[in-house]
């Protein structure tokens, strides 16, 4: 295998799931020969260099954040620096200092493949608008200079402003799906943690607390559903000092007046998942906006033998529809959200499908395909 640097704008100790793709990728490489370098933004606390589990970890520093945008100075440099020094470059988009990496790997003669996990549409707040129109040309630059371009699903690029454009380039394979063995201790101590009562079916929700991921319009779902059964939503992820968003602030009161049936949990670590999914009788992934691709946490919640309610994004509803494991919600609806999360709790899913799931979403599909494209001259 080449020598790999893989670049993204955040790396651990930040929990989303471009961290976790671009981790288990890095891991995947390592341990079939590669040596791996990854190029990142320093975290608050971290040195400039460190080499975690064999993977050699470069944070460029920081001067200043505005939201999530990063200011770099020595960016240039250190980008430069490690593209020289690798064989093979895989950056991870969205990121605005990608179109860096792609030149040098140009000019270097590198082979560029580029990984798509998602784009700043033209909506939501006025701070994504304009996000999205700076960031605009230098993520055409990164694209246009790429050998290879990597998208989760057909159904999400026939809709993406970029991978329209640049078809011939795409490979699709699905995201890593990890999924740690249970521990029942742990499950039980879940169970009281969150105030699980007696006959109550738990309603999960695993991802940041962040505006485009529509939480408004499921605790809304839940209130409603309340009020027929016993129901506790509890949201697990990130919620305080989110880069860039302020959400929490005006999902308080929501949450304050549903403070009975619903467990603001905060963030959890990925190998503990599995036992929330576990306990879990519906997860839902309630997005309004093309930020969300896919939602690796489907894919995660049903090789637990949890099914899914997701909205009717491009990429997004492909888990169910793939599966057959949930339902399908109209966006930013939450009387259909109800609706859905209700045919969900009722329903008797048969095992044969979660068995499917697994074969759809192994890991080891995952893998071929990346060291395949990764081996390509």
């Amino acid at each position: 295998m080449k020598k790999t640097l893989i670049c993204l704008s955040y790396y651990k100790p930040n929990i989303s799931g471009v961290t976790v793709y671009a981790e288990i990728l890095a891991k995947i490489l390592k341990k079939r020969g590669s040596k791996v370098s990854v190029l990142c933004s320093r975290a608050e606390g971290y040195e400039g260099e460190s080499n975690e589990d064999g993977i050699r970890i470069i944070r460029s520093w920081v001067m200043f954040r505005m939201g999530k945008g990063l200011v770099m100075p020595f960016f240039v440099w250190d980008s430069y620096k490690e593209v020289k020094r690798n064989d093979l470059i895989n950056c991870h988009l969205p990121q605005l200092e990608s179109f860096i990496v792609a030149v040098w790997a140009k000019i270097l003669r590198k082979k560029l493949i580029i990984t798509h996990h998602c784009e700043f549409g033209f909506d939501g707040t006025i701070s994504n608008r304009l996000i999205s129109i700076l960031s605009f040309p230098f993520h055409m630059i990164s694209y246009m200079l790429a050998d290879r371009i990597v998208s989760y699903t057909k159904d999400y690029a026939s809709k993406s402003i970029f991978l329209r454009m640049f078809s011939k380039k795409i490979e699709f394979i699905l995201p890593p799906v990890l999924v740690e063995k249970e521990d029942r201790k742990k499950m039980e101590e879940l169970g009281r943690k969150i105030g699980l009562l007696e006959g109550e079916k738990v309603v999960l929700y695993v991802g940041r607390i962040a505006w485009e991921k529509g939480l408004n319009f499921l605790i809304e779902a839940v209130e409603m559903i309340s009020k027929k059964r016993k129901v506790r939503l509890v949201l697990v992820g990130p919620y305080e000092g989110i880069l860039g968003d302020k959400s929490i602030l005006s999902l308080s009161k929501m949450i304050e007046r549903n403070k009975k049936n619903i467990c603001l949990y905060g963030a959890m670590k990925h190998e503990e998942l599995v036992n929330i999914y576990k306990i879990s009788d519906c997860l839902v992934l309630p997005s309004t906006n093309n930020l969300e691709t896919f939602g690796i946490v489907q894919a995660e919640a049903m090789l637990c033998g949890c099914p899914v309610v997701a909205s009717d994004l491009p990429g997004v509803r492909m888990p169910v529809k793939m599966t057959g494991l949930g339902e399908i919600s109209k966006i930013g609806e939450s009387k259909d959200l109800a609706k859905k999360i209700e045919i969900v709790l009722r329903e008797k899913y048969p095992s044969n499908k979660f068995e499917e799931a697994k074969k759809l979403f192994a890991l080891s599909v995952f893998e071929d395909k990346y060291v395949k494209l990764f081996s390509e001259e």
